[in-house]
């Protein structure tokens, strides 16, 4: 087997926390209520601002028309992105920094829409130096920007153009098994990420750390 000499990142629930019912817990504080808003209409917001260049309020505007009642609750997308944000998963941010240590060159592939990336210039955020971790990246591929997604065959075409590696160069880490069966179905050597900890142990595997 090839030796990987790169690591690709996801970064939501990878290397950063994200948590939609978090977000919403207070305005839905029964679980239910929560669970079924988000199982329906959550998807609809993501879509409508994901390949949009226009700003948020543009993009949901005729979300808000629709759902007239949801108004309140398709705001907190718009506005309160912060809340989504768990900030940084810090035993991963690790594994980030002991990678950087030994010259491993670090990319990012996420799913994201533009207008709330990077996540330290998001409104709210209490602490954006928490997200210097991301400057040891050397670069990362934003959804939103590129309008296509994981697990879309082209995305990885295009990360792996945009970061000059061949398949077999890299390992790419991702909490959605589809994400990574489609990376390795593109050649390159997959982790579903689950916790730290186990990253830590594939990694050591692969001889990166």
């Amino acid at each position: 087997m090839n030796k990987p000499r790169a690591v690709i990142f996801d970064m939501g629930n990878v290397l950063i926390g994200w948590d939609p019912h978090e977000a919403y817990r207070h305005h839905l504080p029964d679980a239910g209520e929560r669970l079924a808003f988000l199982a329906h209409y959550f998807r609809l917001m993501y879509d409508a601002v994901h390949d949009d260049p226009r700003p948020m309020s543009e993009c949901l505007a005729p979300l808000k028309e629709e759902y007239p009642e949801l108004r309140h609750l398709i705001e907190v997308y718009e506005r309160q992105w912060h809340l989504f944000l768990r900030g940084p998963i810090e035993e991963s941010v690790v594994l980030v920094d002991r990678l950087y240590e030994r010259g491993v060159p670090l990319y990012g592939l996420t799913n994201w829409p533009h207008q709330v990336w990077p996540p330290h210039d998001v409104a709210g955020i209490a602490d954006p130096a928490a997200y210097g971790f991301l400057d040891k990246f050397q670069d990362i591929v934003v959804s939103g920007r590129e309008r296509m997604r994981k697990p879309e065959p082209q995305i990885y075409d295009l990360a792996l153009l945009r970061f000059s590696l061949e398949p077999h160069e890299a390992v790419f880490v991702d909490d959605l098994p589809e994400n990574v069966e489609a990376a390795k179905a593109h050649g390159l050597h997959g982790i579903h990420f689950t916790d730290a900890a186990a990253l830590e142990a594939e990694l050591v595997g692969f001889g990166l750390l």
